[in-house]
């Protein structure tokens, strides 16, 4: 099996790092693969304008930002991915009439970005206290030219990749809650790409729990 260029094997993921409680919020969390690395911040249940208010469930607002500039389409696509992920695992019913905000901050993008940010959103809503459903952790993968599957790719291997993929899962089942492929691929790839990253989604829990183990330690 042919080594990568930062010397991984196909199916290793970079380094993962996590920090919490960063941010004056109500809840924040800083995660890394590598040196791609996403800082989100949470703040609610909140007061909630009159135009947006739900009477049945909070409101749920996502705001990317990027590294550089000014929010563009790219980063709408990913507040999208964020919001619509999140409104399936937050017990939004529980806090009718507030809004709860999600911002996500991209600090450096060395591909797997989005499964940076979902990864980033869970801890950061731990952190805040915010009931959930389950907890969600999120990989990617690509197939290269040479039709080998990269998990958790850099940006430099997907810029170069023949599809990309990514995966997001929840905890306690496995449950498929978000799926991006982009690309040409068979449908063989694409299970292959799935199975791969599910079982890679289990390690990204443990390291989730353990980085929560970590701070109720210290705390307390």
């Amino acid at each position: 099996m042919a080594m990568r260029t930062d010397r991984r094997s196909s199916t290793t993921i970079r380094p993962i790092s996590i920090d919490q409680s960063l941010l004056s919020r109500d809840g924040s969390a800083r995660f890394n693969f590598g040196n791609s690395s996403v800082l989100c911040s949470i703040n609610g249940p909140a007061e909630v304008k009159l135009r947006d208010e739900k009477l049945d469930k909070a409101t749920i607002d996502v705001i990317v930002r990027p590294l550089v500039g000014t929010t563009g389409t790219k980063d709408r696509t990913h507040e999208y991915i964020l919001r619509s992920t999140f409104e399936n695992v937050i017990q939004a019913g529980l806090h009718p009439r507030t809004q709860i905000q999600i911002v996500s901050q991209v600090m450096m993008d060395d591909g797997s970005i989005v499964a940076a940010a979902i990864n980033a959103t869970t801890i950061a809503l731990i952190d805040a206290g915010i009931p959930m459903k389950d907890l969600v952790a999120a990989v990617s993968c690509v197939i290269n030219k040479d039709d080998q599957l990269l998990l958790d790719p850099t940006a430099l291997e997907m810029e170069n990749a023949k599809s990309i993929h990514t995966f997001a899962f929840d905890r306690t089942s496995s449950t498929l809650l978000f799926c991006e492929s982009l690309g040409l691929f068979t449908e063989g790839q694409y299970f292959d790409c799935y199975e791969l990253c599910n079982a890679a989604a289990c390690h990204i829990f443990e390291e989730i729990r353990g980085a929560i183990q970590n701070k109720l330690r210290e705390e307390y």
